[in-house]
């Protein structure tokens, strides 16, 4: 069995680094890590997606030479941010692979601006993915250069045909995981994130899919997705009872200890071990915002707080976009949000005490909580949810009675 690192509180699962640990201490810098996004083309077509057309601006069909422009115009993009401090870029879509569709040589320009980013710039490369239309030559370069691969799977095949229109997406999806895992043998250093978007149709895959990653060294990410837009026709679908939820998150971090030390279901339910998710289900603390100091970059070079969070921050051209970024009240007060946060999130150990997690800002901003706003309290809080149960005497089927005192003990309100 793989010796994981043992499960700490800034370690929960024993095997993550937070972005804001993967980045250099210094405070100097104004944004360290930059989540891009780099087109609005997808091909998936999941329910789970809150917009059905993004970037309508955006060219249907591109020649070589508009490639060629969009390059120079995300190169200008970059450098004007790695000024400012950026050291980490996550490459989004919709679907990035679609980005340079029209190029001769398949992601020629995707391939390209990775490399720039990685040997020119030295910043550090994350390719974000459905793995619908990966090539193995972008998969390359992207490990050659120390890259991270973040790729969703979303489950069994009978799942991926309710959550994803595009027929054949599981096939597609599955080919491009052998080959992550072939490839990856080639590389000592390789780091693979696998994301779990978890709701009612695929919530009985994610024990499989823990099981999976853990075998194969990648690091799990589950998240409830955020229900806005276009996909709120499809929350019957999707969406999940609050004992199910607590009930299945509970069953997977005693999967994941009885995996990673060999204990049996007995020792892991009477285990103290056991540490809950933060966040939403995140396997480690969203430290993007404040640590890591990040920001959103949308293709047409506006920012705003994240991806979960549209507050626009001004745009990259700007001339003086660094003086408009470094007297926004909004970025300076979620550079400490542990400081600003309000409801059932300012008062959770967690948070308050650890210092550890600040909730899902995007749930507290799209879900708003007695107009708290992007402060407020994440409603899809495991702890929030499970503490609500334990009050109404419901978490006595679900919890053992040593970890069902720990969640009334650290999650306070």
């Amino acid at each position: 069995m793989k010796n994981y690192r043992y499960p700490s509180r800034t370690i929960p699962w024993g095997i993550s680094r937070t972005i804001g640990n993967t980045l250099d201490a210094d405070n100097k810098s104004l944004v360290k890590y930059v989540e891009f996004n780099i087109t609005g083309r997808c091909q998936a077509g999941c329910i789970t997606c809150p917009s059905l057309q993004v970037y309508p601006d955006e060219k249907i069909s591109k020649s070589s030479i508009d490639l060629i422009r969009e390059f120079k115009l995300f190169q200008s993009f970059f450098r004007k941010l790695k000024k400012i401090g950026m050291e980490f870029v996550t490459i989004y879509g919709r679907e990035p692979t679609l980005w340079d569709r029209e190029a001769d040589e398949p992601n020629k320009f995707l391939k390209n601006i990775i490399s720039w980013l990685s040997k020119d710039l030295k910043v550090r490369v994350c390719l974000a993915t459905s793995g619908i239309s990966l090539e193995k030559s972008v998969l390359k370069v992207l490990f050659d250069n120390q890259g991270v691969l973040f790729m969703k799977d979303w489950g069994s095949k009978e799942s991926v045909e309710k959550l994803i229109k595009n027929k054949g997406a599981y096939s597609k999806i599955r080919k491009s995981w052998d080959m992550v895992k072939h490839l990856s043998k080639d590389y000592k250093k390789v780091r693979v994130v696998a994301e779990f978007l978890y709701t009612g149709i695929n919530r009985g895959d994610l024990a499989e899919f823990w099981k999976s990653c853990l075998k194969n060294g990648f690091l799990p990410f589950v998240e409830v997705p955020i229900i806005k837009g276009s996909c709120v026709r499809n929350y019957q679908q999707l969406k999940i009872t609050p004992q199910k939820f607590v009930e299945d998150i509970y069953k997977l971090s005693l999967l994941n200890l009885s995996l990673l030390y060999g204990l049996s279901k007995k020792q892991t339910r009477d285990s103290d071990l056991w540490q809950p998710p933060y966040g939403s289900v995140f396997p480690s603390p969203c430290d993007k915002l404040t640590y890591a100091k990040g920001v959103f970059l949308e293709r047409n070079g506006n920012l705003s707080v994240c991806c979960g969070v549209d507050k626009h921050l001004g745009n990259i051209k700007d001339k003086n976009i660094k003086r408009k970024l470094r007297s926004n009240l909004l970025l300076k007060r979620i550079r400490q949000a542990y400081k600003n946060l309000k409801g059932f999130c300012a008062d959770c150990d967690y948070s308050r005490k650890f210092h550890l997690c600040y909730g899902c800002r995007g749930n507290a901003y799209t879900y708003q909580s007695s107009g708290q706003g992007v402060f407020g309290q994440d409603p899809m809080c495991f702890g929030k949810i499970a503490k609500e149960l334990g009050e109404k005497g419901q978490l006595k089927k679900i919890m053992s009675q040593n970890h069902m005192k720990k969640v009334l003990r650290y999650f306070k309100n």
